[in-house]
């Protein structure tokens, strides 16, 4: 095995992930696991009727306007505007469910 590489589980939603990651990278892989299992337990507690699928989109969509929120992306605020809409009609699906 590569020094430089390591071997982690990371569980999101109702699934582990095996990963071979670079060991500099380690802690904020860890975060970045431990950030998108938050995030879908917190859509699973508000839609756990939804489909696991359903659950993880809307996670990632909010981790994605979250990225864009803290980069501070102004030169395209169309990406903004769509990823919103595209988030309140997910949410609006989910709660239809």
């Amino acid at each position: 095995m590569d020094s430089k590489k390591l071997d982690i589980n990371l569980k999101i939603g109702e699934k582990k992930f095996s990963m071979k990651i670079n060991r500099n990278e380690e802690e904020k892989i860890r975060q970045a696991g431990e950030l998108a299992q938050k995030q879908y337990l917190k859509y699973k507690k508000a839609f756990g009727d939804s489909s696991s699928e359903d659950i993880l989109a809307m996670a990632i969509f909010d981790l994605a306007k979250q990225n864009i929120d803290c980069t501070g992306r102004k030169e395209s605020p169309e990406l903004f505007l769509e990823l919103s809409d595209i988030i309140n009609e997910l949410g609006d699906y989910l709660k239809a469910q």
